[in-house]
């Protein structure tokens, strides 16, 4: 029946308004689950699309067949030791089989497979229309998105975000039936809720996009954003342009259905402010984007995007502009309230302020900190840093507006005439907040996101707060996604083990060192993630990770060498020698000790111990020096040895004192790789 493959389909789900954060994901995961479930009903097509905008979720697939084709099926069923007796007679193993296809022994067959020889039953399936099969498939497509929160239906106990409010479900020119938790499918969508009149009748799927338009909603996430980009250009004044903010200019395309851009401006006696001050009011509280001059400083206006077709008498630009106003004035009462109290008078204040009720106050977390910091660098300005850095906690500001946390406080330490260093390391020291985001720049700073995010990811461990699935209150993944990036940003000289170690000290914990290797296996997950954004193969991951981190920079550097060398012909016909090596190694007891001239008979063993003699010292050099690939090189310079040794010698003789030579031999060779990667886990061509 495979067919027509013309054939297009149409699934939107319309609801309440979605949080702009979630429709991304969700629009992923609904794609994604279609595919797979088209694929696992023998259902080909050429393109999956996707739509939204904050009230409805869509899914147009193009190229898809009549139905599905005609297919030969093969049903295996036991073994034939265990289908038949020694008289080749069925057992009940058999008959069972049979019995659960509805169908007699006789209709079945044996089959020799890779494991052995199989009783199968074979038949053809007649393939189903494609008209059948969508209405069975979208229920789990539904069930595949998975939410951060969630509402229920309390029947069914079916979750979702908002409440579903239609369906539609078009096959071409066709509406399929369809009803999902008491929503009946239709022809029926709905167009912008203000702008459009009555409800939007679909006759067929290809005029969806441009009738949507025709009621003032853009379905498409892309012409939504040229949209919004177009008329930030229009509106922007002269000599003037736009904050660069590119997560703001995301959340505004999935935040309206058909949006336009007007600007706005505010008094400038509010310029007074810190400018970071004026950004996160515009940005996090309404949305706005910030506007500056040639030379970065913020200006007295400011772009907002409306879901709507225009502003003609600008009203809503006025009621914009004074619910900013009110929200400026908030700012400024803060700004001047918070600076009749220093820094150093509010770290009293911190113990009112609990950290986690099992790791104490801010006061406490601070204390720690400054032990940290103490221990990984001698300098006084850090301490300070250190001591001041969570005070801001304490300010109305920050708990008005808590994305400024530590920003603030560098910005009050600025004011209360902290030198540069000190309050620059406040100002930063929360960042990266995302692999995105960059590093603090200054070194100080760069030490006190190490300490701060090392001390949350090492106590929360040590209480037993670990992140499992999606639950994750302290962003802990997030924390030592950052302590890492600093590590590596830096280049920071610190063994990650050792940090671990250090930041344990405060706690009292009775499996200490099951806790700190649990912490370890968390932070190298953090490095995988990092080294594979960097564009590193998991093999080559895999190899470096297993012989331990030391530093993060150091790990860095022996994976790239060894992503650079692997596919040469040398280093691929030693990684598989290695592979015998650790075989022979895991399998047989090594009685540790020097390896014996005498005992070294025959000439490929002593061609090899004396190769290996004569680059080791080579490769140790080149290794402390952290040249890898150099040292790597000079290890692929055994290759013709070892493989005339295997070739030759037998390991496992059973004279005793030249076995254990022997192993004495590869176990010296295997140390001496193992100071770089476990090259056994390098995947082979072909392999």
């Amino acid at each position: 029946m495979l067919k027509a493959m013309k054939n297009k389909f149409l699934f939107e789900l319309g609801t309440e308004e979605i949080p702009a954060g979630m429709i991304e994901a969700a629009l992923t995961q609904m794609s994604q689950s279609c595919k797979a479930l088209l694929g696992e009903h023998h259902l080909t097509y050429q393109r999956v699309r996707t739509f939204s905008s904050p009230r409805r979720l869509a899914l147009l697939v193009e190229g898809v067949p009549d139905g599905q084709s005609d297919r030969e099926e093969v049903v295996m069923g036991p073994p034939r030791s265990v289908a038949f007796d020694d008289s080749d007679k069925p057992t009940k193993a058999a008959e069972g089989f049979a019995r659960k296809l509805t169908v007699s022994v006789a209709d079945l067959e044996i089959l020799d497979t890779a494991k052995g020889a199989y009783l199968a039953y074979r038949h053809n399936v007649l393939g189903k229309a494609t008209v059948e099969i969508i209405p069975d498939i979208l229920p789990e497509i539904l069930n595949s998105i998975s939410w951060p929160k969630n509402m229920y239906w309390r029947k069914s106990r079916f979750r979702f975000i908002r409440p579903l409010r239609w369906f539609i479900v078009l096959w071409n020119e066709e509406s399929l039936a369809f009803e999902f938790e008491g929503v009946k499918s239709g022809r029926t969508t709905r167009g912008h809720r203000f702008l459009a009149g009555e409800p939007v009748t679909l006759s067929n799927v290809d005029e969806y996009v441009e009738k949507m338009r025709q009621n003032f909603v853009l379905v498409d996430t892309d012409e939504r954003r040229q949209k919004i980009e177009n008329e930030i250009a229009q509106q922007t004044p002269p000599n003037l342009q736009v904050l660069f903010d590119p997560a703001l200019l995301d959340m505004v395309v999935l935040l309206n259905e058909y949006p336009s851009v007007i600007c706005g401006h505010f008094s400038e006696n509010f310029l007074e402010l810190p400018q970071e001050v004026l950004v996160t009011v515009m940005r996090h509280h309404q949305k706005y984007f910030s506007l500056i001059d040639e030379v970065g400083r913020i200006q007295a206006h400011f772009l907002t995007v409306l879901n709507t077709d225009a502003d003609p008498d600008g009203q809503i630009q006025k009621g914009h502009e004074t619910v900013l106003e009110a929200r400026l004035e908030d700012a400024v009462f803060f700004w001047e309230s918070d600076r009749k109290r220093s820094l150093a008078e509010r770290e009293e204040d911190l113990d009112q302020v609990l950290f986690q009720e099992k790791l104490g106050t801010y006061r406490a977390k601070t204390a720690r900190v400054c032990q940290l910091c103490a221990a990984l660098k001698e300098d006084l300005r850090l301490q300070e840093a250190a001591r001041l850095c969570k005070v801001d906690l304490t300010t109305e500001m920050v708990r008005e507006f808590t994305e400024l946390q530590g920003v603030m406080g560098g910005v009050y330490a600025r004011e209360e005439g902290c030198t540069e260093e000190v309050w620059r390391a406040i100002y930063e020291h929360y960042k990266p907040v995302s692999l995105e985001d960059t590093s603090p720049q200054t070194p100080l700073g760069a030490v006190l996101s190490l300490a701060d995010k090392l001390d949350s990811v090492v106590g929360c461990f040590s209480v037993g707060i670990i992140p499992k699935g999606s639950r994750d209150p302290f962003a802990l993944r997030r924390q030592a996604q950052g302590l890492v990036k600093v590590l590596f940003d830096h280049d920071m000289n610190y063994m990650l083990a050792d940090l671990v170690e250090l930041a344990q000290k405060p706690f009292s914990v009775k499996n200490a060192p099951e806790v700190r290797d649990r912490i370890l296996h968390f932070l190298i997950g953090r490095i995988r993630r990092i080294f594979q954004d960097k564009g590193l193969p998991y093999d080559v991951l895999n190899a470096v990770l297993a012989v331990g981190t030391g530093t993060v920079g150091d790990a860095y550097q022996r994976a790239k060498s060894l992503a650079k060398i692997k596919s040469e012909e040398d280093f691929e016909a030693l990684a598989i020698a290695y592979k015998r090596i650790k075989n022979i190694l895991t399998e047989q007891p090594v009685e540790l000790s020097s390896i014996s001239d005498k005992y070294l008979e025959e000439p490929e063993e002593r061609n090899l111990y004396a190769s290996f003699a004569e680059i080791r010292p080579k490769v140790v050099e080149n290794i402390e020096n952290h040249n890898y690939t150099a040292a790597l090189r000079q290890m692929a310079s055994l290759r013709e040895t070892v493989d005339g040794f295997f070739d030759k010698v037998l390991v496992l003789t059973d004279e005793d004192h030249l076995r254990q030579n022997r192993l004495r031999l590869l176990f010296e060779i295997s140390q001496l790789f193992l100071r770089v990667a476990d090259i056994s886990k390098i995947v082979q061509k072909g392999v």
